[in-house]
């Protein structure tokens, strides 16, 4: 991903950003944003700016350095927040579609990295997370994030919603993750709770998991078995 165009279009796809958005922040005429798209043609850093302000990230990152893709600030360093986008080139877990898919992206050292598979069931408000674990620091994925559980911390997890249509007050997230004494696939379900405005672990021996996210749990749990940390 090294080109000006490139970037700019995973930057569109990570922020859920559409072309008509940038050419109404930007002034920048539609024709000639698709040329920028496309590759025919590179903004001048005037214009490039424009995209860069637009789409919330770094212009040096847009040209192509080895620089974050967003700059840093003590925001992005004290909150960790959380974007689901569709993508069209991931290699999804599933045989069949069912619902909708996304990747979970969190800032990250003030980049956005690829965290979670993500499902979205819209006629029943439910939402899965698979934690995609990246062997050099997958353990603080294991368990179910404890800042669901704090009126403040889940709208880290839940500040997107309205994009991957959900209805916090009625939602039921499940979480893929792993005993880390006993290294057991362990799915927790979550519910809203309006009188505490956050989520409970429900304790609740009806769960109904995704088999393709389950399979992958069971690989990573056999993995740890084995290698422990």
């Amino acid at each position: 991903m090294n080109t000006i165009a490139e970037r700019i279009k995973f930057a569109m796809n990570a922020k859920n950003k559409k072309q008509i958005e940038i050419v109404r922040d930007t002034g920048i005429s539609k024709g000639a944003f698709s040329s920028y798209l496309s590759g025919q043609y590179n903004p001048k850093m005037d214009k490039l700016q424009l995209i860069a302000d637009s789409l919330d990230v770094d212009v040096k990152w847009l040209c192509g350095e080895n620089v974050p893709m967003q700059t840093v600030t003590e925001e992005t360093q004290a909150i960790q927040q959380y974007v689901f986008y569709n993508s069209s080139c991931s290699e999804y877990l599933f045989d069949t579609f069912i619902g909708d898919i996304y990747i979970g992206m969190m800032t990250q050292y003030a980049a956005l990295i690829p965290r979670f598979y993500v499902l979205v069931n819209q006629s029943t408000n439910e939402m899965h997370l698979l934690p995609l674990f990246l062997k050099e620091d997958s353990s603080q994925f294991y368990l179910c994030p404890s800042a669901l559980l704090t009126p403040d911390g889940h709208s880290t997890f839940t500040n997107d919603f309205d994009s991957i249509h959900m209805a916090l007050e009625t939602s039921i997230i499940y979480y893929y993750g792993i005993n880390t004494e006993t290294y057991e696939p362990q799915i927790t379900k979550l519910t809203y709770s309006r009188t505490n405005k956050c989520y409970q672990i429900t304790d609740d021996h009806f769960i109904d998991p995704i088999e393709e996210f389950e399979r992958e749990l069971i690989k990573e749990a056999l993995y740890l078995k084995h290698n422990p940390k």
